[in-house]
Order: structure tokens, then C-alpha cells, then sequence
């Protein structure tokens, strides 16, 4: 068997294991997160706080049950961008060693991602300590909201290089949602954090994640 094609089955196999995380992050149960300012997941507040204020919800006794869900959260998320950049990385392997030498770009931007959601978790793991320990996190929300929206960033630039792919190659419906998904990021970034804005878009990252195991299986169907 192919490195390629090793590659394919590897998309499919962590493509399962992003979608297990997301279902133990979540508790498999999203109406147990009521969001916060705004935003439909807590998690998304804190990391878009622009100031103490806005984490209040997270402060003090009040607080605690939601801190510890979200340090739960953020103990699983450790894993989280292995499983969901590795699987662009594995895909943009395969589509590497068939030749197309755009996917060599989106595999360093995927593995990028990795870097800069787990700077992210370092800031949100210290912010969730200050509050638990009643100190003021302001001085590390310009470092959280620098390190989102990096990560934000290189999810959205790997989307717009699928969506190339997927058009040069022409296969245009493979190519919409990623494509969806580096326009919505784009313009949550644009709004500024806009939180209706940002539940939108996040939405749209769904199916561009399920566009990887779907090509990956259509590549295989192909063979080399």
C-alpha cells in the first residue's frame, strides 16, 4: 500500500477521533453549555474577552461549576488540534504525493494551526487559574485573543488552499465548503468578534472539516 494512500485512510481515521473529542468537549450534550456574551459556547467567551468584565460569568463561587467544565474542556483540547489539523495534514500529504504541490502549502499552514491553538490553550489554562485563585487575568487577554485569532487564521488560510485544490482539480462541491468556511472566518475576523456573527461561522466549519474524510474516501474509491 501507498504512502499516499496510507495517508487517505489516515484523514478517515482521525476524522473519527476529531469527531469523538468534539462529542467529550462538548459532553454530547450542547444544550448543557448555556454560552455566554452572547456567545453559544462558553469556551468562546473567554477566549474573545476583551476585558475582566466580560468573564464575570467565570469569576468567583458563582463561577466555579463553569470554570471546572471548562477546564475540562480545555484538558481534552490539548488533543483536539492533532486530531482535527492532523487530519488536514494527512490529506494534504496524500494530495502531495499525487502531485499537487499546492497541497505542500497546506500542509505547513495545518501544521501551524496545531501551534497556535495549543499557545492558545497554554493563555486560556492561566486565565482559568487566575480566576480560580481570585487574581485579575486582564494582563493575558491581548495574548488570548492573539492567539485565537492566529489559530482562526491558518484554519482559515488551510480552508481557502482546499477550496483551491478542489477547484483546480474541478470538483467544485468539494471545493464549497471549505471555501464557506475561509470567507465566514474571514468575516467573523472583519466584524470583530461579532458574536451572532462568529455562532455562524463556526457552524460553517462543520461540514469543511467533514469535506476532508469525504474527499479522502473519493481519492480512495480512484486509487493512485
Amino acid at each position: 500500500m501507498s504512502l499516499s494512500r496510507i495517508s487517505l485512510i489516515g484523514t478517515i481515521l482521525l476524522a473519527i477521533v476529531t469527531l469523538v473529542l468534539s462529542g467529550a468537549m462538548s459532553g454530547w450534550d450542547l444544550s448543557s453549555d448555556p454560552g455566554a456574551n452572547g456567545y453559544a459556547r462558553s469556551i468562546f467567551a473567554l477566549y474573545f474577552a476583551d476585558n475582566a468584565g466580560e468573564l464575570s460569568f467565570l469569576a468567583g463561587e458563582a463561577g466555579e461549576a463553569r470554570r471546572a467544565a471548562l477546564m475540562r474542556v480545555q484538558s481534552i483540547d490539548m488533543y483536539y488540534p492533532f486530531a482535527y489539523a492532523g487530519m488536514a495534514i494527512c490529506f494534504f500529504l496524500a494530495l502531495g504525493l499525487r502531485g499537487v504541490k499546492l497541497a505542500w502549502l497546506g500542509l505547513v499552514v495545518a501544521a501551524l494551526a496545531i501551534g497556535a491553538d495549543l499557545a492558545e490553550n497554554e493563555v486560556a489554562n492561566r486565565i482559568l487559574a487566575d480566576l480560580a485563585a481570585g487574581a485579575d487575568p486582564t494582563d493575558r487577554l491581548d495574548a488570548m485573543h492573539g492567539h485565537t485569532w492566529i489559530k482562526w487564521g491558518f484554519i482559515g488560510g488551510y480552508a481557502a488552499i482546499l477550496a483551491a485544490i478542489m477547484l483546480l482539480a474541478r470538483r467544485r462541491f468539494l471545493a464549497l465548503f471549505p471555501g464557506l468556511a475561509a470567507a465566514a472566518l474571514f468575516g467573523a475576523w472583519f466584524s470583530g468578534d461579532e458574536p451572532e456573527y462568529f455562532n455562524w461561522a463556526y457552524q460553517v466549519l462543520i461540514p469543511f472539516m467533514l469535506t476532508f474524510p469525504a474527499a479522502a474516501v473519493i481519492y480512495l474509491r480512484e486509487g493512485e
